[in-house]
């Protein structure tokens, strides 16, 4: 299925517009849903050209992860668990699993959800 993975439990994951490159200032993030509602993913403005998306639950007991600008780190304040944000790898705390990586890509100025990283 190439370089990201295209089916989650059998169905079909549909690619989903989840922004413009403009939309999001350099260090910026927010929160969107994908590939369906109710499955929150956090979006990160890394640098100029570099976005990058991961989903929002803690690999340890899914709580909300957030960015920190500052440190350039995804952060889970239930039990101090740190990412990277450039791969989603545990850096710290009790998380056993890197953050699910979705695959982005750019059509014209628009960023688009096309799946998950194996």
């Amino acid at each position: 299925m190439g370089a990201h993975e295209k089916r989650r439990g059998g169905e079909k994951i549909e690619p989903r517009r989840i922004g413009g490159i403009h939309d999001l200032p350099i260090g910026g993030y927010r929160v969107f849903e994908f590939p369906g509602p109710g499955e929150p993913c956090l979006l990160v403005r890394l640098d100029a050209a570099r976005f990058v998306a991961f989903g929002q639950k803690c690999t340890h007991l899914g709580c909300p992860v957030l960015y920190r600008k500052e440190t350039q780190r995804l952060y889970c304040p239930c039990h101090e668990g740190y990412f990277d944000a450039e791969d989603g790898k545990v850096l710290a705390g009790p998380p056993p699993r890197p953050l699910p990586r979705i695959e982005l890509e750019t059509k014209g100025d628009e960023l688009w959800a096309m799946g998950f990283q194996k």
